[in-house]
């Protein structure tokens, strides 16, 4: 049986004929892209593996996205004819579209293992064999990375599962998958989040309202396997409106209770690969790209704490917009992702020690260098002082007969300063006037 050869029955997809709410403009938005570049939020530098039907990038380059594209880690099937970056225009070509709404400077690993052509006693079963098998790869990969300065994250996106218990061995069966977190696919998935993946999977199309045909009907407990990890984000589906769509899929999950972790949006128009990009196929990778933005300014090292994949899944959790009842719920997860918080909390954390602890330094060096304190400045967020002398500020200093190292190197620059704008000031009186709006000149 070559049931995976066959794109269709694998991928999430949306419900037929329904018509794009919003396009990817208005996801940008939604997301606040532009203010993710200016705190330089981009995806630079960080690996996306989009484990799917494969990529065009070609065709990504077409509709106005210039990821990078990693060729060398890129991976296929051994049953696979497909070339990685140059595969048909399908599903995972929308998937990578849809990672670079926000995450535009990532890198693409295409890693097309829904092109499998192996075949089992399951629909599940040889699926799932050469699925360990990427994830093997993935694992080498994490492993490999270190060349000095190398943004070593690896953010891996799965817009796939399974749709119907009839695909996999029933519960209790050694082979059983959807229910079993000691199936060997299941225990990669483990292994790799620990050596540092972020992994996201799409929650399904099985939803109540709008399930997709493959569903049969079932529409309870529908998050199955992997995709119910509690080591991964599991995403439901909301439209731009922030409205849950009718076929995604509600909790609990398999394997975890408190399954969908998030909602994405979805169901837009977009890549051009469909009239939509929709189903929890297009929820996934619109998070996926946050994640990505994210994993710019806080890459992963395995040495901190604060960088691991669940470190990134909390600060997801508890930046999301709620939606639906108050809290968690089964529809929506902990809400819709939302960057605002994200923004202020890590682009604000950036700010130097030492404005910390002695804003006045900062403040001082604000007025003076005001390039300094810009959106994409080192002191981004610090407003200058509007003291037009330093005098309060060195009688202060002197009320203080103790000082470090620190506070003495911070009074010196800011002695350096009003000297040089004494100077200023002798050459031309006129300077002077015009620094005290706080303007460039």
């Amino acid at each position: 049986m070559q049931v995976y050869a066959d794109v269709q029955i694998e991928s999430q997809i949306i419900c037929p004929g329904s018509p794009p709410l919003g396009s990817d403009s208005t996801v940008e938005n939604l997301l606040k892209v532009p203010a993710l570049k200016s705190c330089g939020m981009t995806g630079k530098g960080v690996k996306v593996a989009i484990v799917d039907t494969g990529v065009n990038m070609s065709y990504l380059n077409s509709q106005g996205k210039n990821p990078g594209f990693d060729a060398a880690n890129s991976w296929k099937p051994s049953s696979s004819t497909v070339v990685p970056g140059s595969a048909p225009v399908d599903h995972g070509t929308m998937c990578a579209f849809d990672v670079c709404i926000a995450a535009p400077d990532c890198t693409i690993l295409d890693i097309a293992l829904l092109t499998t052509q192996r075949s089992g006693s399951t629909v599940m079963e040889g699926f799932l064999s050469d699925a360990i098998l990427a994830y093997r790869h993935l694992l080498n990969i994490l492993a490999t990375q270190g060349r000095p300065g190398e943004n070593k994250s690896l953010v891996v996106n799965n817009s796939w599962g399974m749709f119907h218990p009839s695909w996999d061995y029933p519960v209790g069966h050694p082979g059983n998958y959807s229910d079993n977190p000691n199936h060997p696919f299941n225990q990669i998935v483990h292994t790799l989040e620990r050596a540092g993946a972020d992994i996201l999977f799409a929650a399904g199309n099985c939803g109540k309202d709008c399930p997709d045909g493959r569903c049969q009907g079932i529409t309870a407990n529908t998050i199955y396997g992997a995709n119910s990890s509690p080591y991964v984000t599991c995403v439901a589906g909301v439209d731009t409106t922030k409205k849950r769509v009718g076929y995604s899929a509600i909790g609990p999950g398999r394997l975890t209770n408190k399954k969908p972790d998030i909602a994405g949006y979805t169901h837009f128009s977009g890549s051009g690969v469909y009239s939509a990009d929709g189903g929890t196929s297009a929820a996934c990778p619109v998070t996926s790209g946050v994640v990505a933005a994210i994993r710019t300014k806080r890459p992963l090292n395995t040495s901190d704490p604060a960088t691991s994949p669940s470190a990134i899944r909390s600060l997801m959790f508890s930046a999301a917009e709620d939606l639906g009842p108050t809290g968690y719920d089964y529809l929506h997860g902990h809400g819709v992702v939302s960057t605002q918080k994200m923004i202020d909390k890590i682009c604000k954390s950036e700010v130097p020690p030492i404005c910390v602890r002695y804003p006045w330094i900062c403040q001082w060096l604000c007025r003076y260098y005001p390039h300094l304190c810009t959106t994409n400045g080192p002191l981004a967020g610090i407003e200058p002082t509007q003291e037009t002398d330093m005098s309060s500020t060195l009688e202060k200093f002197f009320e203080n007969p103790q000082h470090d190292d620190e506070l003495i190197l911070g009074f010196l620059a800011g002695l350096l300063l009003q000297k040089s704008d004494a100077v200023a000031k002798a050459d031309n009186p006129e300077s002077g006037k015009k620094k005290d709006c706080g303007c460039n000149g």
